[in-house]
């Protein structure tokens, strides 16, 4: 198995996005060959090779920006003469987008938690949960489960590889230090539960720490759809509804109509 593939054979199974770019065409003098694969994540760590130097770094770089735009397909033509490389020629990457393209990060163990990560699951979502509490584990199936206390999240980075996120913790402290950590990220969604009040008190303290207004209107708080009782299943799905609904970019009307 070339380097390339073992990488995404590792790291698939934790739901990280990797490109895997493949060499398609190459003319004149290149220094690659078709066939040649790369594996790339986030990151820009990489195995494999599509001929190295500046043409190799030009493909880790498009790679990157599709894993984070969330493309799914990309090509690229690298005229090396034109990138100021002596080899001349040309080659034609393909890149496809492969893990999971739907993962959701929830920070918090609790019933509404455990319900959302099991319809979550269903639905197709790679779910994360990230607690400070291990024996919390017993209660997720199909999910990764991080035990992580709220003042490790930098070091630890739970929701790296997270499109959507939920914070559910136990107390106002954790949820007001899951969603700084949260903002720090590049996230299509974040959702945190609570009464206005408890919700007021939290942004209050964001404010005053330097966090702008329009960062905290991009936070769905009181999280989830206005469907629900005040049971934890129910939130759950109402919360569920409303990320379909940011990620579909869906409507609030019924179908028949």
């Amino acid at each position: 198995m070339s380097d390339a593939l073992t990488l995404i054979s590792n790291k698939m199974h934790e739901g990280i996005k990797i490109a895997l770019v493949t060499v398609i065409e190459t003319t004149g003098s290149s220094p690659a060959t078709p066939g040649q694969m790369i594996a790339v994540l986030q990151d820009g760590s990489s195995a494999g090779t599509v001929g190295g130097g500046y043409s190799e770094h030009l493909v880790i770089k498009r790679a990157i920006e599709a894993i984070k735009s969330g493309e799914n397909v990309f090509t690229l033509n690298i005229d090396h003469a034109a990138e100021g490389m002596v080899c001349g020629g040309s080659m034609e990457v393909f890149g496809n987008i492969i893990g999971s393209h739907l993962s959701l990060c929830i920070f918090g163990g609790g019933h509404i938690a455990q319900s959302l990560a099991a319809i979550a699951a269903l639905t197709g979502f790679f779910v994360t949960v990230v607690e400070d509490r291990p024996e919390f584990a017993a209660h997720f199936n199909n999910t990764e489960y991080k035990v992580c206390a709220p003042d490790r999240y930098y070091d630890i980075d739970p929701a790296a590889n997270a499109d959507y996120v939920v914070i559910c913790t136990r107390g106002h402290n954790m949820d007001d230090k899951a969603l700084r950590y949260c903002l720090s990220k590049d996230l299509k969604y974040i959702g945190m539960i609570g009464s206005r009040s408890k919700v007021k008190e939290v942004f209050s303290s964001l404010r005053e720490s330097g966090i702008i207004q329009e960062q905290l209107d991009s936070i769905y708080a009181p999280v989830g759809l206005d469907i629900a009782d005040a049971s934890p299943k129910e939130i759950a799905a109402a919360i569920l509804a409303e990320i379909l609904l940011i990620k579909n970019n869906g409507t609030l009307r019924h179908k028949k109509h």
